[in-house]
């Protein structure tokens, strides 16, 4: 009884903090939990339009969906996007901040603005561009080859050129927030460690080896981890570039899901796809933190 009165007198005396952060903790529940919790349970029925006859088959649609061979393909696809493009953007970023941290505000704000704009316009608005880039009769891209002497190529529906393609769109505009942050991370390394190596004889490679990067490892944590999540859940550029083809190539789970729920109307298997895709997503950031918290050590 002693500890619910002290409970309640405590909850009084921050009520206006938990009045503040309570929106936040609505839309989590309203637009995350929820959802969340609903796909698992849809994903153990078999589900049309009609929800109100769905039937209730266990784990079936889990075990039928390891035996689809565009299930597995879409499995494939994401893991390779994953592994071509966040180590790409990561790197890219990471050395362009590199680049871009010794210049003076003005500089680095322009260039803060020109790396940042096309993730502002977004995959859709950058697809269209890429639309005219790649394509096969008047596209940019082939006229460059024919400059050089080579034959045209069908970027968006050859592979593996349809899954290259996508991943160059990709990285057009998610190396923008990368930059930002690392331009960050470096401005919050103190000066005196940087003027003590410099001191010690280090070069500048030396500096961004032992010195900037070491402690831009939380940095580079997240941003590892929310690349990972963003790059699983790909699907505007390929529905707008190749609609996953030709024959799967370039077809990932979100995109799958996406075919399974509004185009053949079967809600459970998609629920299912989901629930399988988001648990893949935790057991990579798990692993990545694992990683870096050994790393550490």
């Amino acid at each position: 009884m002693t500890r619910l009165r002290a409970f309640a007198r405590d909850f009084r005396k921050g009520i206006s903090g938990y009045l503040f952060i309570a929106p936040g903790y609505v839309a989590f529940i309203a637009f995350m939990l929820i959802p969340i919790l609903f796909a698992t349970s849809l994903s153990f029925y078999k589900s049309s339009f009609n929800v109100s006859a769905r039937e209730f088959v266990w784990f079936d649609q889990y075990s039928l969906i390891f035996k689809d061979a565009v299930f597995r393909k879409a499995l494939f696809n994401t893991i390779a996007y994953t592994l071509v493009i966040v180590p790409a953007t990561v790197t890219i970023s990471l050395f362009i901040a590199l680049l871009i941290d010794p210049l003076g505000m003005k500089a680095q704000a322009f260039f803060r603005g020109a790396f940042y704009i096309p993730g502002v316009a977004g995959g859709v608005v950058l697809s269209v561009v890429y639309l005219w880039i790649f394509n096969p009769t008047y596209g940019l891209m082939n006229y460059l080859l024919g400059l050089a002497g080579i034959e045209p190529v069908l970027w968006l529906a050859e592979a593996p050129y349809s899954f290259l393609a996508v991943c160059g769109v990709v990285l057009t505009f998610t190396i923008g927030q990368p930059i930002i942050l690392f331009l960050a991370g470096l401005a919050g390394i103190p000066q005196d460690i940087l003027d003590a190596a410099t001191v010690d004889g280090a070069s500048s490679l030396q500096k961004a080896r032992y010195v900037r990067l070491p402690l831009l490892r939380p940095v580079l944590l997240f941003v590892l981890a929310t690349q990972t999540i963003q790059v699983f859940q790909l699907w505007e550029v390929i529905y707008m570039l190749t609609g996953g083809g030709p024959y799967n190539t370039s077809t990932s789970l979100v995109y799958l899901i996406y075919q399974t729920a509004f185009v053949s109307a079967d809600y459970g298997k998609a629920s299912a796809i989901g629930v399988i895709l988001m648990l893949i997503i935790l057991v990579f950031t798990l692993l990545q933190l694992r990683f870096w918290r050994e790393a550490d050590m």
